[in-house]
């Protein structure tokens, strides 16, 4: 997850690593966790500065690209189709997560977030569909979750456009049982197959 030359290109966008040691990357993270969008859907973090996000992204994002061969993505914007990886702007991440925990399900769930002034543009379905196929070229991942508050209508549309079918509201015992709208990609099993009862 270290390489800064690692890059996932699509039409508009580059979805890279998070890079610890990249103060603008540190400090995008904290802009992107502390938006108000960001805070209604996921919760108040404890990133509040720049300092905590290099933590964050030292201790956690590596650690699950380490263990699982994925994790969070940066992702990018090109301001012309041509634009140069390096001259990109960050515009907000899109990840694969799978934990660790008993309570943790058996293959990952994809999850995004734009700051406000961007969404509404098509970014979070072009980068998650980005990944989607990344990890399943790549990596071999062809079964993926999805969740998201019930009322967040924006995520329920874009769980659609990449190709996940609604499953029904289920309390998430992985996410202390907090109530939540399930996705999976289309031709998956039963959901009691990954642990979601």
């Amino acid at each position: 997850m270290s390489d800064p030359t690692f890059y996932i290109e699509t039409p508009r966008l580059y979805l890279s690593y998070f890079l610890p040691t990249s103060l603008e990357h540190c400090s995008f993270l904290v802009t992107l966790y502390n938006s108000p969008l960001f805070i209604s859907s996921e919760g108040k973090t404890e990133i509040t500065n720049p300092h905590h996000a290099q933590e964050r992204l030292q201790n956690q994002f590596l650690a699950e690209h380490k263990r699982n061969g994925y994790g969070q993505y940066l992702v990018s914007l090109k301001t012309t189709p041509i634009m140069p990886f390096a001259e990109s702007k960050p515009i907000g991440s899109v990840s694969l997560m799978r934990g660790d925990s008993k309570e943790s399900y058996t293959v990952p769930d994809i999850g995004f977030a734009i700051v406000p002034e961007m969404n509404g543009k098509g970014y979070a379905t072009e980068s998650a569909k980005a990944l989607l196929e990344y990890a399943k070229r790549e990596l071999g991942v062809v079964e993926v979750l999805g969740f998201c508050g019930v009322a967040n209508i924006g995520s329920k549309r874009v769980m659609k456009k990449i190709g996940m079918e609604d499953r029904g509201v289920k309390h998430l015992a992985a996410f202390g049982g907090a109530e939540s709208a399930v996705y999976a990609l289309l031709g998956m099993k039963s959901l009691k197959e990954y642990g979601i009862d």
